[in-house]
């Protein structure tokens, strides 16, 4: 099997005293960028917000515990809860069943279009709620695409809108594809030896699923299943879309108490109940990340099988089809609801509107310009969260040289707390500590610490990954740790910061809520523009708006893909010639 990795961790203390005191001293400066961000941007806000539910009434000075003992004694909000936690089971559930084998198929299986399907798999992930509830609409709906076909072929339809199967299908187009990205990465860590000297010894294909390949990607897998139970906690647009009246979760009724009943101490309070949960399994989520075993990392990449026409073969097909209709099929109905023309036929009236520079009524500015502020704050937000997110992977993985559970779980808190409440908090703050920082720069802050989690969820593995052996060679040659993270440690380490880039860029371009509660008339975005078009009843706009963000999403993934699969090829050849 060969000899494993060596990972370049340097443990303070290394080297002596002096050693140590200087691996401190450069972890704390690099930790600053993420500190600064995670401080100014997200704790302090939060706390502000999360404060006023200690708060024993509007005007009152005097703090306690009141209003939680209330609230959890509270029926309705018991049964708030238990609704918001039994959604997000189901809705995880489903992306396991989602997730699992098209993991599987991107691991193991080549096929034609595998590229462009690799490439584009995290795309429903960050593709604004708002959007998936228009798609999820037009294909679900009562006169829907779904109901269309039912009705022609068997001559009834099915209620799937403002139910809880909507809730949780939608949820499941979000996640599934995140559990298939962390099932697909812990299926290529494992070593194939394993299962080939399982198999030499006689053990049956199940008995070698379920004592050798199942144990090394379980860690994976459980861990896309609890992000994929966090997000699903966490909802709000899709709940409020698509569940329509009968279905609330915590977060909608903090909504609707801090915008429509203005009870901001109720809200602030549900948000402290909401976080502590989320917290609780975000913890859950960084122990089952560092489970994976040493002994299944693997020395030899995996070599996928030919996906052919074989009877045992024909499962796959039916899945890659099954998969198409149900990602594709939310889609596929939004371009062709833009391309609509009421009087009959094919129409591009809609995309002349949105790329228009003349103002637009329902949207408060030209809607040019909000193509264009979301493209220049998702690239200002991506350089400010991989910036920091970089820094604090280097500074924990080469100073300090072992993951801490306390600041892990410091800098996962973004995705764990109620983006309602973040927003409130961040418009107290804007108005006073934060008051100095320049208006076009509040809203790729508030993005870039949102997708500030992912840069480090994506980047670690890439750089841990890296062989020591290389970075000793380089610095007993000469070389300063600058030049050492320069010339060896960034070109191995690259294809994972772009794909950390494609994240932030699209996790910015499609962030709604905070955008829609910070953003000024000149600072609307796209998918704030897909949202006031519905509210004003312009479906073709809205679904205009719609598909041009997908193809920003979808084509900045594809782009990143290909820079990565172009500089492993480069650093191939060259590791090729350097043998010859």
């Amino acid at each position: 099997m060969g000899p494993p990795h060596h990972r370049a961790a340097v443990k303070p203390g290394a080297g002596g005293s002096a050693g140590g005191r200087r691996n401190l001293r450069m972890a704390l400066l690099l930790l600053l960028p993420a500190a600064a961000l995670l401080l100014f941007v997200f704790y302090l806000p939060v706390g502000t917000a999360l404060l006023e539910g200690f708060r024993e009434g509007p005007d009152s000075s005097a703090y306690s515990l009141r209003r939680f003992l209330s609230l959890l004694t509270d029926p309705y909000i018991l049964r708030l809860l238990r609704f918001t936690a039994w959604q997000a089971f189901l809705s995880a559930a489903l992306s396991v069943v989602i997730g699992l084998p098209l993991g599987y198929l991107l691991a193991n299986r080549s096929f034609p279009g595998k590229s462009l399907v690799a490439s584009l798999v995290m795309v429903p992930f960050v593709m604004p709620s708002i959007t998936v509830a228009l798609g999820f609409l037009i294909m679900y709906g009562t006169n829907g695409w779904f109901n269309g076909v039912l009705e022609s072929l068997f001559g009834f339809k099915v209620r799937v809108l403002n139910t809880l199967w909507a809730i949780v299908l939608a949820h499941a187009f979000y996640n599934g594809p995140l559990v298939a990205r962390m099932t697909q990465g812990a299926w290529e860590r494992l070593d194939p030896a394993l299962e080939e000297s399982a198999r030499t010894l006689g053990a049956a294909p199940f008995a070698v699923w379920r004592d050798v390949t199942l144990p090394a990607i379980a860690p994976g897998v459980l861990s896309g299943t609890v992000l994929a139970f966090i997000y699903c906690f966490m909802s709000f647009p899709i709940v409020l879309s698509l569940g329509g009246a009968r279905f609330s979760t915590l977060e909608v009724e903090i909504f609707t108490s801090m915008r429509v009943l203005l009870d901001f101490e109720t809200a602030a309070a549900l948000a402290a109940i909401q976080a502590a949960v989320s917290l609780v399994f975000a913890y859950v989520f960084l122990r089952l990340e560092g489970r994976a075993p040493a002994l299944f990392a693997s020395t030899r990449a995996r070599r996928p099988r030919p996906l052919g026409g074989k009877a045992g073969d024909a499962w796959i097909w039916v899945l890659l089809a099954a998969l198409l209709v149900f990602f594709g099929g939310p889609m596929a109905s939004i371009v062709a609801d833009s391309l609509h023309d009421p009087r009959g036929g094919v129409s591009l009236a809609a995309y002349e509107r949105i790329v228009t520079a003349g103002h637009n009524f329902h949207l408060g500015a030209p809607p040019l310009r909000t193509i264009q502020n979301s493209l220049r704050f998702a690239a200002i937000a991506a350089v400010i969260a991989l910036v920091a997110g970089t820094c604090f992977v280097y500074a924990t993985v080469r100073f300090i040289g072992r993951r801490l559970p306390l600041l892990e779980t410091l800098s996962l808190a973004p995705i764990a707390v109620s983006s309602v409440a973040l927003a409130y908090g961040l418009s107290v703050a804007f108005r006073g500590p934060l008051s100095l920082v320049p208006q076009d720069l509040r809203i790729p802050l508030v993005h870039g610490v949102l997708a500030f989690p992912f840069v480090v969820r994506a980047f670690r593995p890439v750089l841990e990954g890296v062989d020591a052996r290389l970075i000793e060679a380089a610095r007993t040659l000469g070389a300063g740790r600058w030049r050492a993270f320069v010339d060896v440690e960034l070109p191995m380490a690259v294809t994972g910061l772009l794909v950390a880039f494609a994240l932030c860029f699209g996790l910015s371009v499609s962030e709604t809520t905070a955008t829609l509660m910070l953003a000024r008339p000149e600072q609307v975005t796209m998918p704030v523009s897909v949202y006031r078009f519905l509210a004003a009843r312009d479906f073709p706009s809205a679904s205009a708006m719609a598909v041009l963000l997908m193809a920003v999403t979808g084509g900045v993934f594809l782009l990143g893909e290909l820079l990565a699969a172009l500089l492993r090829r480069q650093r191939g050849g060259r590791a090729v010639a350097r043998n010859a």
